[in-house]
């Protein structure tokens, strides 16, 4: 009954998060997610949603906690980790930006044969973006295009939107 009760707790807190409830105690979420991980319950997928809504949640400290959380965890173990991490490095969310950083971090998720399709579109959108702007790297309108046709190949339908601007 621990379990389930314990289970519900998780539950309400993630709505509450989803809604942006600033009445959400968002350290002691953090801590039961850091719980539930470490207890097996929590596969790293989910780490990786839970650190990215917190990473852009409107609650106080929440963004910070998120960036923590994936520190915690440790973002080399699994390539979503490491996709939430470098987005959050572009906004500067939960931390200092750095977009050179995590350009290269996408790079090699690109490069990661474990890293699913999905990861790798959007890892290829994010690199496409930064060529087109010039985010972290010189802006190369060449590269963007390959970048976004790549992202499309993956799967990521909103680079060919992209691509067609």
């Amino acid at each position: 009954m621990a379990e389930l009760s314990w289970f519900n707790q998780i539950h309400r807190e993630w709505q509450a998060l989803k809604v942006h409830d600033a009445a959400l105690d968002i350290e002691q979420f953090y801590r039961h997610v850091v719980s539930a991980y470490k207890s097996g319950f929590a596969p790293l997928e989910s780490i990786a949603t839970t650190a990215n809504a917190l990473l852009l949640s409107s609650i106080s400290g929440a963004p910070y906690l998120g960036r923590k959380l994936l520190m915690q965890i440790g973002i080399d173990k699994h390539p979503a980790l490491r996709v939430t991490y470098a987005l959050s490095l572009f906004a500067g969310t939960g931390g200092d930006s750095d977009p050179e950083l995590a350009n290269r971090i996408l790079v090699d998720v690109l490069k990661d044969e474990n890293a699913q399709d999905k990861l790798k579109g959007l890892s290829a959108a994010a690199l496409g973006d930064s060529a087109r702007l010039g985010r972290g790297e010189a802006l190369d309108v060449e590269l963007a295009k390959a970048r976004y046709e790549m992202a499309f190949g993956f799967g990521h339908r909103e680079a060919a939107q992209t691509l067609a601007l």
